[in-house]
């Protein structure tokens, strides 16, 4: 970490949970079930399973001490890091026993306030917002002291205390929080809820609106704010967790209520869109009153002449208008699970439906035909087993299957992906989430050319269809490249064969449209692909290189150039990019090939993701070493190394080539046979192309 050298030794205390044994013994999670096969959550007499795999009988196990990383110490120290992105600038602060006053806890008894120390940093790095790696500010972080604490306990109690409390803290001992000089501006729950209806509206999804209750028998309820496709089941799960449709409102994303839209609406009917049609919203009353909708959706909660708790209700916003309804128990099913320790649990799950289903909105059409998937058997819970991916025949001597070809268990169906259903059209909808929609309805049966562009090594054809089949083709109605074109469900990059109509024939007779939507149908919510057609929204790469040395990290940039395949269906064309963050002193090969992404922005995305591992191992492993507290002034902006990048992969076309910018200095590597050969480093990368003859312009 940045810094300079800690010196000294941390103040560690015996780990409470394991007394410094590094493992604990407890209760096996045999004696919760009692001593049976078959299994439930009821409550069981505590005994030991004596046929249980894991305590043999015993009803004891011993398992590794997870709160001292099986170190048997604790080290009583936190630190507290904001770094502002874009200047560079970083500051920390050292939480040591009687560093932090304590203050009186909102829930009673004690606790050292964590939050106004974040502020001090921020407003020292001229943050304008914050958040961690979890999307947090910091808002209520505290360290919570035992209760014995008082502040009449002599000095030395009480210091004694604050060292249990510091060191066992749950969270991350490094605590770090990115900001920006500029904040977003405030969220209007109102303007917000407006904007997802309009959104909702393009779309052709609905906006739903639904809260539960936090458990039977509680009035607590929580919310949460989704698209789904009409027809889309109740989520089996709660997935809210905001206590007011205000709180929900200022929390929510498009992109998180967009998320899961596929999983939802696995089972929905699928239908062709008929976005020509407009909704009409009754001018009479106020759709989008806030209160108004909230107060409603409470008051579907209860039966109304009972007064009986209901387990939730919703609000859809369709054609225009919002639709009440209630959530009631449909249906309750069982299901066995093998535990661990052999017993057979029957877990019971509550299947919720709405009291009533809202009409068809307007902009639905006729059904997509589909056939149902030849490869699972739903009905008795099984699948396709891996032996028969990518093969002509089922392997008679498979262990997993015995021959058969299907195995139980939770593996998702490689033909349908568990939609039970093989597609023969398709809706795609690619927008930019603000305002710019385009659907596009692909039916099977449609005249489309597919000429040969290339056959596979084992003989199968190629064929490319024609341009209204390809989604590059309209990446530049929303003013990006098809490269930036990404799934809103989960943000995965459009596959190639997707992007340019690439199919291959695995079957003589079938029509190339017929098999591409077969194909890029597995999976989807009502036979719908929702398709992203902006960049993310990310730091720019000078940015993070100029941080990552003020954490007293590094930044792996990594790109394969590929463009000499272009038009080469079978090998993966354009350039692909690998950004990772590490703490390590030199580069190092990872095991597997880089996951590469096709635009830089996308794998800084992919990399700002698992910044969080990373902070995590930067923390020393000897409890007795104290955590780093970086610290680093504003520093100079740096030029974008973006082009240079491009030009070194060229240089190095068709492998992966590994920039390391340190602060310090930049090594270049290259990746070749499965290691990573050192080329050349240098003081910044400019010097290290003129030192590998590249030049500097």
């Amino acid at each position: 970490m940045a810094g300079g050298p800690m010196t000294g030794r941390a103040v560690v205390i015996t780990c409470p949970s394991c007394d410094g044994l590094t493992f604990t013994v407890g209760a096996c999670l045999c004696v919760g079930y009692g001593n049976r096969i078959l299994v439930t959550d009821d409550p069981a007499p505590r005994e030991p399973y004596q046929e249980c795999q894991v305590c043999r009988g015993v009803g004891q196990v011993a398992t590794a001490c997870h709160r001292c990383g099986q170190r048997g110490e604790r080290r009583a120290q936190l630190v507290l890091t904001v770094a502002n992105v874009d200047t560079g600038e970083v500051s920390s602060a050292s939480v040591v026993p009687g560093t932090v006053p304590p203050r009186p806890a909102p829930g009673g008894g004690w606790h050292l306030p964590l939050k106004p120390l974040v502020d001090e940093l921020a407003e020292s790095v001229g943050a304008a917002t914050w958040s961690d790696c979890h999307g947090q500010s910091g808002d209520g972080s505290a360290v919570l002291l035992p209760r014995e604490w008082s502040p009449e306990l002599p000095d030395d109690q009480r210091l004694a205390l604050e060292i249990r409390a510091i060191a066992g803290h749950p969270g991350e001992s490094w605590q770090v929080y990115l900001g920006r000089s500029i904040a977003p501006p405030a969220v209007v729950p109102e303007r917000r809820l407006g904007q997802l209806c309009d959104l909702a509206d393009r779309l052709c999804l609905d906006l739903v609106l639904e809260a539960r209750r936090l458990c039977h028998g509680h009035d607590d309820l929580l919310w949460d704010i989704r698209f789904d496709v009409p027809g889309a089941a109740v989520p089996a799960t709660r997935r809210g967790t905001a206590y007011s449709l205000t709180e929900a409102l200022c929390t929510v994303t498009v992109s998180s209520a967009i998320s899961g839209i596929a999983a939802r609406g696995l089972a929905a009917p699928a239908r062709y869109l008929v976005p020509s049609v407009e909704p009409a919203p009754d001018p009479a009353r106020p759709v989008r009153d806030l209160d108004q909708v909230e107060r409603r959706v409470v008051s579907e909660c209860a039966e109304l002449r009972t007064g009986e708790p209901l387990p939730g209700a919703c609000a859809i916003w369709r054609d225009g208008r919002w639709w009440y309804s209630s959530l009631r128990v449909a249906d309750r099913t069982e299901r066995l699970v093998e535990r661990e320790t052999g017993q057979l649990l029957r877990r019971r799950t509550e299947v919720l439906r709405r009291g009533w289903e809202p009409p068809d909105p307007d902009w639905l059409g006729d059904a997509i035909a589909h056939t149902p998937c030849p490869a699972c058997d739903p009905g008795n819970g099984l699948r396709p087993c891996y032996c028969t991916v990518g093969a002509t025949a089922v392997d008679p001597d498979c262990a997993s299957c015995g021959g058969s070809g299907l195995r139980a268990g939770m593996l998702t169906c490689h033909t349908c992906l568990d939609s039970h259903r093989i597609f023969q059209g398709m809706v795609v909808t690619l927008t930019d989430l603000d305002h710019q929609v385009v659907h596009l309805n692909w039916r099977a049966g449609v005249a489309a050319p597919a000429p040969l562009v290339a056959t596979q090594p084992g003989g199968k054809p190629v064929v490319q269809l024609p341009e209204r089949f390809r989604l590059a083709t309209h990446a530049s109605t929303f003013g990006v490249r098809p490269e930036d074109l990404t799934e809103a469900d989960g943000g995965w990059p459009v596959d190639q064969d997707l992007r340019e109509g690439y199919v291959t024939l695995h079957v003589t007779g079938v029509e190339p449209l017929t098999q591409h939507l077969a194909q890029s149908g597995r999976g989807r919510p009502g036979g719908r692909l929702i398709v992203l057609a902006a960049p993310p929204e990310v730091p720019p790469l000078p940015h993070l290189i100029r941080l990552a040395p003020g954490l007293g990290l590094a930044v792996d940039v990594s790109v394969r150039d590929n463009r000499h395949n272009a038009d080469d269906p079978l090998h993966v064309q354009g350039v692909c990019w690998y950004v990772e963050f590490t703490v390590a002193p030199t580069p190092t090969t990872p095991e597997a090939e880089p996951a590469g992404r096709p635009t830089l922005a996308g794998a800084i995305a992919y990399g700002l993701d698992y910044l969080g591992s990373v902070l995590a191992e930067a923390v020393p492993d000897d409890p007795a070493q104290p955590i780093a507290v970086p610290q680093a002034p504003m520093s100079d902006p740096i030029a974008d190394p973006e082009p240079m990048l491009r030009r070194l992969g060229a240089h190095r076309a068709g492998q992966w080539v590994t920039v390391r910018f340190s602060g310090a200095d930049c090594r270049i590597g290259v990746r070749e046979q499965g290691t990573l050969r050192h080329l050349v480093s240098a003081a910044d990368l400019t010097t290290g192309l003129t030192a590998l003859g590249l030049g500097a312009g």
